[in-house]
């Protein structure tokens, strides 16, 4: 598993929820705990939301620490400067500074599943997947009878399935893989083909299936081959269900934000849809 690990939470009920339930069966060596608060201008009130998420974090750290976690929190305050874009003063980017100065290995975030009585992933989670420099775990969770349930964490890796766009990030994408191999009872490594004329079709499966196979052949567990046609992100999504797939694994290229909004991102979509873990591997 990750050496280190970096998990912001905000103290709502899913997040603590993934907190408790997720984190110490993830092993990590270590787990450093963040919570920003959004500036305020008024001086005492911003004095008492720290004193508030101060104790609260402590309660987090402490409850780690009798799971036998090694933890450590931090309590922050966001940018004093409102005048800069939105994005300037989310969270993500006192996360993403954090992550950096600690140097983990990866963060792990929570997530509002399909159900869930907001439906969506949230600005801060999606920018954290953006912007990222190191692999981001997304764990969501849904509400069931008014209570939040989470995945399985303990064996989120059972039978991930990795999606490899066959360019040189897939080559890192299957790096990260390595680090749960121990974990891992079946894998599903899927490329999905949405290039190329109708008459090369059949010459780009065979070529991406023999490229999934030499993937495959660098791991000892059983693996299962997958080359399809479509949408990307919504065969990964359905694939990823089909074959119950306990986290699906793919990666991030680098490209700017303003083409990210344009064009979208497979990453995103499948970050945003999916009802698994999600594991976004950023490739520079």
């Amino acid at each position: 598993m990750f050496r280190k690990i970096l998990f912001p939470t905000d103290f709502s009920e899913i997040s603590l929820c993934v907190l408790e339930n997720c984190i110490p069966k993830l092993k990590a060596e270590e787990v450093i705990l963040v919570h920003v608060i959004e500036y305020v201008e008024d001086l005492s009130v911003l004095e008492t939301l720290q004193m508030e998420a101060k104790k609260k974090m402590d309660e987090a750290v402490n409850k780690l620490k009798e799971r036998g976690v090694n933890a450590k929190g931090f309590v922050t305050v966001g940018s004093v400067a409102p005048a800069i874009s939105r994005e300037a003063r989310c969270p993500s980017i006192e996360i993403l500074d954090r992550a950096y100065c600690e140097r983990v290995d990866a963060i792990v975030i929570p997530s509002k599943g399909k159900h869930a009585k907001i439906v969506t992933i949230g600005s801060t989670a999606l920018n954290v997947v953006r912007r990222s420099n190191v692999p981001v775990l997304v764990i969501k969770c849904d509400y069931v009878d008014e209570k939040p349930v989470i995945a399985d964490c303990e064996n989120l890796f059972k039978r991930p399935l990795v999606a490899l766009d066959l360019s040189p990030c897939s080559d890192l994408v299957v790096s990260t893989l390595r680090i749960f191999e121990e974990e891992v009872e079946k894998c599903t490594f899927l490329h999905v083909i949405d290039y190329g004329a109708v008459e090369e079709l059949d010459e780009n499966i065979s070529k991406a299936r023999k490229a999934l196979e030499i993937y495959a052949e660098k791991f000892k567990f059983e693996s299962e081959i997958l080359v399809e046609t479509g949408d990307p992100a919504k065969e990964i999504i359905s694939k990823a269900v089909e074959k119950e797939s306990t986290a699906i694994i793919l990666g991030k290229t680098g490209r700017s934000l303003i083409k990210e909004l344009l064009l979208g991102s497979v990453a995103t979509a499948v970050t945003k849809e999916s009802k698994v873990p999600t594991l976004i591997v950023p490739c520079k």
